[in-house]
This record gives C-alpha cells, sequence and structure tokens, in this order.
C-alpha cells in the first residue's frame, strides 16, 4: 500500500494492491497500521445512477476523515478544503476513480466530499 500526496495537506491518494485470479480479484482497500494516530475512518457504501450528485457533505459536529474507493463504475470525485487555519482553504481537488483505478482518496475531517456517478451506475 502507497500513499501520494496531493495539492492540498492531508488528502492523499492511495495504492492498494489488486489480486487477480480466475475467480476476479481482490482488493487490498485500507490497512489500519498505515494510518497510524488516525480516528476511525466513517466507512459506507452507496449505489448511485449516471448523473446522480451526492453532496458536498461536511460533518460541523463530530468531523470525518473518509476513505472513498469505487467497486463498480465510475465517479468524478470533489472535496473541497474547509480547515480555516489550513493554507489550502477553500481550495478544491477534483479526481476521476472508477473500478478499474488501483487507488482510493483518504480525506481528511472538515474538507467537504461529494461525487458525480459518471457511468450508468456506480
Amino acid at each position: 500500500m502507497k500513499s501520494k500526496n496531493t495539492k492540498i495537506n492531508g488528502l492523499k491518494i492511495i495504492s492498494g494492491k489488486n489480486h487477480y485470479d480466475s475467480r476476479g480479484f481482490f482488493k487490498e482497500i485500507y490497512v489500519k497500521k498505515k494510518f497510524k494516530n488516525h480516528k476511525p475512518i466513517f466507512w459506507c457504501m452507496s449505489k448511485s445512477k449516471k448523473n446522480v450528485l451526492r453532496g458536498l457533505h461536511l460533518q460541523t459536529k463530530n468531523s470525518q476523515e473518509k476513505f472513498v474507493s469505487v467497486i463498480k463504475g465510475k465517479i468524478l470525485d470533489v472535496v473541497v478544503d474547509l480547515r480555516k487555519n489550513s493554507k489550502t482553504y477553500g481550495k478544491h481537488f477534483s479526481i476521476e476513480i472508477s473500478q478499474k483505478s488501483n487507488f482510493s482518496l483518504y480525506i481528511p475531517e472538515k474538507f467537504a466530499h461529494g461525487f458525480l456517478c459518471l457511468s450508468n451506475e456506480c
């Protein structure tokens, strides 16, 4: 598992490993030991149809870190840094993530987050 910094401090692209065989694949998504000193990450799933926009969401109480992966289809994921003391306050970052991507997006707390479904289903 490798992480790559983005232009926004704390926002990271996480590359896992895909293991393919005749049955399909197994994808390494999150290894806690790689994220020492982090709170538990809010982990959930959604299913959306093409052109559905979800977000931008922000938790003002009980801020949450997030880890975004796509298991079917393709999305345009967008985050906005809303950490008031951050040098990148108000800046946004966007990236396409698909089922074929070999990475996930790690989002620190105090970021607004949303995504647009680009495929028939995601």
